[in-house]
C-alpha cells in the first residue's frame, strides 16, 4: 500500500505563525522543508484536469473505458500532482478488505514484461503475487483491480516502458487495454512527452477516448509571462518555508539565477531551495540567505560548468 506524504501546502500568513513554524523540532521543519507542495494556478489546473478526467460529470460516477496521458519534461511536477491527487482519494476499508478508489503506480525502467501487473497486486497488497504466464497474470492482474474497487490506474514515469520498442512495451499495453475494454475504471499514463509518438503507434490505446494529452506548462527564460509565473511560484513556496523570515526567493536579484538552473522546470530549483533551507535550519538562520542559495547551486555544478548560481545578489540576503 502505498504512504504519501503529509503535503506541506498551508502558508504561513502571519508572523506568529512563522515563529511556531520556525521553532517545530528540526524532524518536523524538515519535512516541512521536504514535502513543501505549493499549488500554482499551473498544478491546479493539471489537477482539475485529472479530476475531471476521472469524474467527467460533477456529481456523477467515475468514468470508464478511457485512457489518458499527463505529458510533462522530467522535473516538471507531475508525479506532485498525481500523488497530490491520489491522496485525495486513500484506500477505504470495507467489509471485504481495502477499496483502493485510486491506484498510483510508479513505473521502473528495469521492469520485464510482467512488472506490471505483478505491480498490480504489491500495490494492492496483496498476501502473494501469482507467479504465472504473462498473459495469465495480465487477466488476473485485471480481475484484482476490479474486486480492489479501482476506479482510476495511474501509471507514473510510463516512458519507462513505452519507450522500449520490445516485449515489455506489448504487454504492458496489452494489460492497459485489457483494463480499459472491461469498462471498469479509466486508465491515465503519465510521462515525458517522448512517449507521444509511442502512443500514436499503438490506434488501440489512442482509440480509447482519443487519448486526452494533459500537459505540464514549461518555463521560457525569454518570456515576461513566464518570468511574473516563476516568481509567483518562488514567493508562494518561501510561505511555505518554517523560518522566522520570508526569504525573498521570488525577487528579482534572483530570478535570473533560478531561471539559469530550472531547464523550463519548477522540479530544479527545488532541488536547490530543498537543500539551502536545510542549510539554514542548521545554522540556526531566519531565512534561506544568498550564501545557502550559492552553497546549495555550487554542489550541483557540472564539471564543464562556467557559471555558478548565487553569485551576486542583493546586499541584504548576504
Amino acid at each position: 500500500m502505498r504512504v504519501f506524504p503529509q503535503f506541506n501546502v498551508t502558508p504561513m500568513v502571519t508572523p506568529e505563525q512563522r515563529v511556531e513554524a520556525a521553532s517545530s523540532p528540526p524532524a518536523e521543519r524538515q519535512a516541512m522543508v521536504r514535502d513543501v507542495l505549493f499549488r500554482s494556478d499551473d498544478f491546479l489546473a493539471r489537477f482539475k484536469d485529472i479530476k475531471r478526467f476521472h469524474m467527467p460529470v460533477e456529481g456523477g460516477t467515475p468514468d470508464v473505458g478511457q485512457v489518458g496521458t499527463l505529458l510533462g519534461d522530467y522535473r516538471s511536477g507531475k508525479s506532485f500532482v498525481l500523488q497530490y491527487f491520489a491522496s485525495k482519494h486513500p484506500p477505504v476499508q470495507a467489509e471485504t478488505g481495502y477499496q483502493y478508489p485510486v491506484l498510483y503506480i510508479e513505473a521502473r525502467r528495469d521492469w520485464n514484461s510482467m512488472s506490471l501487473g505483478r505491480e498490480i497486486y504489491d500495490a494492492t497488497a496483496a498476501a502473494a503475487i501469482p507467479n504465472l504466464s504473462a498473459a495469465t497474470i495480465n487477466k488476473m492482474a485485471t480481475t484484482r483491480l476490479m474486486k480492489m474497487g479501482v476506479r482510476l490506474l495511474i501509471i507514473d514515469d510510463a516512458h519507462a516502458i513505452l519507450n522500449d520498442p520490445g516485449q515489455r512495451r506489448t504487454v504492458a499495453m496489452s494489460l492497459v487495454k485489457y483494463v480499459a475494454d472491461r469498462r471498469f475504471c479509466n486508465v491515465l499514463l503519465a510521462g515525458h512527452p517522448a512517449i507521444e509518438p509511442a502512443m500514436s503507434e499503438m490506434p488501440e490505446i489512442e482509440g480509447r477516448g482519443g487519448l486526452p494529452r494533459f500537459r505540464m506548462r514549461k518555463y521560457d527564460q525569454n518570456s515576461v509571462e513566464d518570468r511574473e509565473r516563476l516568481q509567483y511560484f518562488l514567493h508562494g513556496v518561501d510561505r511555505l518555508l518554517p523560518f522566522r523570515e520570508l526569504s525573498g526567493l521570488g525577487e528579482n536579484d534572483y530570478v535570473a539565477d533560478f531561471f539559469h538552473i530550472c531547464r523550463g522546470t519548477i522540479g530544479w530549483p527545488m532541488n536547490v531551495i530543498t537543500a539551502a533551507a536545510f542549510f539554514a535550519i542548521n545554522d540556526d538562520s531566519p531565512r534561506i540567505t544568498l550564501q545557502h542559495l550559492r552553497r546549495a547551486a555550487a554542489e550541483r555544478l557540472s564539471l564543464d560548468a562556467n557559471y555558478v548560481p548565487f553569485g551576486r545578489g542583493g546586499a541584504r540576503h548576504v
